[in-house]
């Protein structure tokens, strides 16, 4: 049963963190109909370490750009670097205040149902603008401020992180591909934040479970499952739009009101 938890938690984790579907909804969810021991602060590390060596493998030509433009010291040509930073401040400056706050009280599933059914369909909406020939590489600073905001809803269970970054980033014109592609950028820097703020909670608490075979094993899990996902988002979107996603959202916020309200 123990091993089972950490092999769901790896499949959950990697399946939602890059779909529009809201991952943290999703692993309260989890762990309200399981009622299992929660798995730590160490397991949480590990599993966003997976998912976060799915993106970089996936996003891995942009990654040596960066580096690059960082050690050649052209930090300045594109300026994309600095837009990314903008684009995540919101959500790390508001992330540093209200991170607690809403892991202790956010997790209501009726939150949840409705966050997910209202954020869909502002998707639904915001994936009928009319897509322009937009790469994201060439976001203005207004527009990576603006997809930064969304991202600060992303505080909401239900909301979705990818969600509401592609959501914004479709309301300014960008098409699906792209749109995806500057949400997945986007999400380095605050997988890295979330790793942060959990190895700080360690070290602040005087006992932490370590379960290293178990959280390696839900990494791994974690990894191949992001990966996964990333490469049939990318494909997908190439040729469909985001209603397979938004309609799996509404439906499972109306099953949740149904049996919970």
């Amino acid at each position: 049963m123990f091993e089972l938890q950490f092999f769901l938690i790896g499949i959950i984790q990697g399946l939602t963190e890059f779909l529009p579907i809201s991952s943290s909804g999703h692993l309260v969810l989890f762990a309200q109909f399981t009622n299992w021991k929660d798995q730590g602060l160490f397991t949480d590390i590990a599993v966003h370490f997976g998912t976060l060596f799915a993106v970089v493998i996936y996003l891995r030509k942009d990654v040596y750009y960066f580096f690059t433009n960082i050690f050649q010291f052209k930090l300045f040509e594109d300026q994309i670097i600095f837009k990314i930073i903008l684009a995540t401040l919101p959500a790390i400056i508001l992330g540093y205040f209200i991170y607690d706050y809403v892991s202790l009280y956010f997790r209501s599933i009726q939150l949840i149902a409705l966050s997910s059914i209202v954020f869909a369909i502002i998707l639904f909406f915001a994936d009928r603008v009319k897509m322009e020939s937009k790469s994201w590489n060439k976001i203005t600073y207004i527009e990576a401020l603006v997809v930064g905001l969304f991202q600060v809803l992303a505080f909401i269970p239900g909301a979705s992180r990818a969600g509401v970054t592609i959501t914004g980033a479709r309301l300014l014109g960008y098409d699906r591909v792209n749109a995806a592609r500057f949400s997945m950028i986007l999400s380095i820097p605050i997988i890295l934040a979330s790793m942060t703020l959990s190895l700080i909670n360690i070290f602040n608490e005087e006992y932490v479970a370590v379960n290293v075979y178990q959280s390696f094993f839900a990494s791994l899990v974690a990894f191949i499952t992001a990966l996964l996902s990333i490469i049939f988002l990318m494909r997908f979107i190439k040729k469909a739009n985001f209603n397979i996603f938004i309609i799996y959202r509404i439906v499972l916020g109306i099953i949740l009101l149904v049996i919970y309200v």
